[in-house]
């Protein structure tokens, strides 16, 4: 009974700890959707004169397969440092119980605003005046299987990037750096550690999916 007692209060405050940081992160994520949906397909309807059907497969496959996690998780791990050092320098070790499962569902949420805001974005900037057709359209090219995957991915990448920087954090506090300089340093290396996740996951992850599909 206890341990039921427990775990209900720890999923309590990880949700509220995801809720309190979805307030802080869903601006920035929705105008970066904004942004890179907008600019997409400007780029590719306009320079490149291709179709707007076109331009919206581009669109999805690029905020799928490849901006999407990245830039969530970089604006997630930007806007939330000092948050989870804070965590840190109050609850120690332990900070990470509430952080990463907060962080990686956090993740989630943020990459399904940022993929509706790029589409939306990308349907009303294309260069046709069915806006229905285009709303049609672009359903159809979106998979529920890749929409599950890439927030599968953001997930795992914030919640890497959360349990690196609270564990580093943890050692640098113990050594009593300045809080500025810590996180200057833990953002350098956040990024450092999502580069090296995104490359992991499309050198190793990524091939044995295709290799098992494939049979």
């Amino acid at each position: 009974m206890a341990n039921h007692v427990l775990h209900g209060s720890r999923l309590r405050r990880v949700l509220n700890t995801a809720e309190r940081n979805g307030q802080r992160c869903g601006g920035p994520v929705l105008l970066s959707g904004l942004v890179v949906g907008a600019g997409i397909i400007e780029l590719s309807a306009g320079p490149l004169g291709q179709n707007s059907r076109f331009s919206l497969e581009l669109l999805t496959l690029l905020v799928l397969q490849l901006v999407g996690p990245l830039l969530v998780s970089l604006l997630a791990m930007a806007l939330m440092m000092p948050n989870w050092l804070d965590r840190v320098e109050r609850h120690g070790s332990r900070a990470w119980l509430i952080s990463v499962p907060a962080s990686a569902l956090l993740a989630a949420v943020l990459l399904v605003l940022f993929l509706v805001s790029s589409l939306c974005a990308g349907a009303l900037t294309t260069p046709r005046s069915d806006l229905i057709g285009e709303a049609q359209a672009l359903l159809s090219g979106v998979a529920l299987q890749d929409v599950l995957r890439a927030m599968l991915r953001c997930s795992f990448f914030l919640a890497c990037i959360c349990a690196w920087s609270q564990w580093r954090g943890y050692q640098e506090l113990k050594r009593q750096r300045h809080p500025a300089l810590m996180v200057s340093n833990l953002l350098i290396e956040g990024l450092m550690v999502l580069f090296a996740l995104k490359l992991i996951w499309i050198t190793l992850l990524d091939p044995i999916r295709l290799q098992a599909a494939s049979l």
